[in-house]
Order: structure tokens, then C-alpha cells, then sequence
């Protein structure tokens, strides 16, 4: 098979190829991968920039079997280049390369527990999903900076989710597939970026619910969904979080316990 995966030189994304392996692998990321494969090609890509976007994709395979958008950061000196990496640019990249699919092909977003409310905040993303076009969609977040200057990382991620669902109608239309996966705390060199993000409080409190996953957890579930006999599965979004969000849902993990709640109400 032939797969692109962005952010695949570091975190979930090298565990990814390493998880490919046989493959035909393509990677997309702003650093060089260490160890890179033979097998394996590297394109330098900054998922920020349009037509960096666009030139890269020149210069990709005509037929593709499976797309993972790993790529994704947690901050930025600008709120917009968050959401410009995490969801405009993969949305760019994606809608550009749905075309060159196989039939039955699949694409896999990374998001993020830190989205799974985005139903919750669905009329407020709803402005942003509808602009049909990487430079409409930087315009709209230059023209809302109240939107984004909070949390960007967690605005970006329900953006991922809803954009994943959303697309569906178009996946099953054209005969691929689409999905998404949305871990928890993952044990990367990013994630002391997640926990200035959340307070360190919170992020020990989450940690402590379920335990902390490995790249390679999230990896194989990313894996599965590109490679595996799972070819009726279109628009779902799976937590890979050790059970945190069946918790929440089903009452075992009790959110308001936690010390950013507490200290709402305190």
C-alpha cells in the first residue's frame, strides 16, 4: 500500500511508520525523521503554508491508498497558527489528495479528546467549517481573534472532529473512507506543551483517571483503520484514550471532581 503520514518524524506519527513497515511511506513533516527507511521518502512540509501545501503535493504518487494527518501542534506565538496547522492546513492537504484515493482508501485525522464536545460548541465552529478555502478560513480567524486566543489547541481539535464527521457524506459518496482518532495524554516530548496548556494540576488529575499512552497505543489504532479489515467504517470518531471519555460519559470519572472545576466553583 501506499500511505502518506504527516508528522511522521516524531511521536505517534514515527511509531505509525514504524507500524507501516512494508509499506510505501511517505513523509510529510517540518523536521527530517532520524533513521529514515529506504523504503520510506520525506518531504519537508509546513502545514501553515498553502502553497507549500500545494507544491508538495505536485509532487506526490497519483494513486494513494490511505492518508494519516498526525501532524499537529499545541502552541504558537499566533492563535491562528494553530488552527492553520491542525485544521486548515489538514483539510487543505486532504481535500487535494481525497482525488488521487483508491476506492475503498482511507484517511485517518488525529484529534483529541480535548474535541469530543465539539457538538456542544457546534454552532460556534460552524462559521469556520463552512469557508471553502484555506485563505478564507485564516481570513475568518484574523477577523474572529476572540475565538482563538483562549485555547486554539482545543478550538483546532473540535474543528478536526466535526470536519471528520462532515466529511463522511463525501467519503461514502466517492467510495473511500474517512475517520478520525482521538487520544488522551500521550507520552511525547509535546506534551509538557498540553500540560502548560491545561495547568498542572489538571493534567495530573487527567493522568491519574486512566494512565498515559505510549505513541505506538495510538499508532496501531491508526494503523487499523489505513490497513486493516475495517472497510465499512466511515465517520466514526474513536477515542484512544484507555477508557477517559467512556468515564466521563458513563458517570466513573467524575469531571467535577477535577481541580479546574473545583476552582470554578470555588
Amino acid at each position: 500500500m501506499r500511505i502518506i503520514v504527516t508528522g511522521g518524524a516524531s511521536g505517534v506519527g514515527a511509531a505509525l511508520v514504524e507500524r507501516l513497515a512494508g509499506h510505501e511511506v511517505w513523509i510529510l513533516d517540518v523536521q527530517s525523521p532520524n533513521g529514515l527507511a529506504d523504503a520510506h521518502r520525506f518531504i519537508p512540509l509546513d502545514l501553515s503554508d498553502a502553497q507549500a501545501i500545494d507544491r508538495v503535493v505536485a509532487d506526490l504518487p497519483d494513486v494513494l491508498d490511505g492518508l494519516a494527518n498526525v501532524a499537529g501542534i499545541a502552541q504558537a506565538p499566533q492563535p491562528q497558527t494553530v488552527v492553520a496547522v491542525n485544521f486548515l492546513g489538514l483539510r487543505h492537504l486532504t481535500e487535494r489528495l481525497t482525488p488521487r484515493l483508491v476506492p475503498g482508501g482511507g484517511v485517518v485525522n488525529v484529534s483529541s479528546v480535548a474535541g469530543r464536545d465539539w457538538q456542544l460548541r457546534y454552532e460556534r465552529l460552524l462559521p469556520l467549517l463552512e469557508t471553502q478555502s484555506f485563505a478564507e478560513g485564516m481570513n475568518w480567524c484574523q477577523e474572529h481573534p476572540e475565538g482563538l486566543s483562549r485555547d486554539p489547541y482545543t478550538f483546532s481539535k473540535r474543528l478536526v472532529t466535526a470536519y471528520t464527521l462532515r466529511a463522511a457524506q463525501e467519503a461514502a459518496a466517492k467510495g473511500y473512507r474517512i475517520n478520525c482518532v482521538s487520544p488522551g495524554p500521550i507520552d511525547t516530548p509535546l506534551y509538557p506543551e498540553f500540560e502548560a496548556i491545561m495547568g498542572k494540576a489538571q493534567s495530573d488529575w487527567a493522568r491519574a483517571q486512566v494512565g498515559t499512552a505510549k505513541p505506538s497505543d495510538i499508532a496501531e489504532v491508526v494503523a487499523l483503520l489505513l490497513t486493516g479489515d475495517c472497510g465499512w467504517l466511515n465517520g466514526v470518531d474513536i477515542p484512544v484514550d484507555g477508557g477517559y471519555t467512556a468515564g466521563l460519559q458513563s458517570g466513573w470519572i467524575d469531571f467535577a471532581a477535577s481541580p479546574v472545576m473545583m476552582a470554578r466553583r470555588g
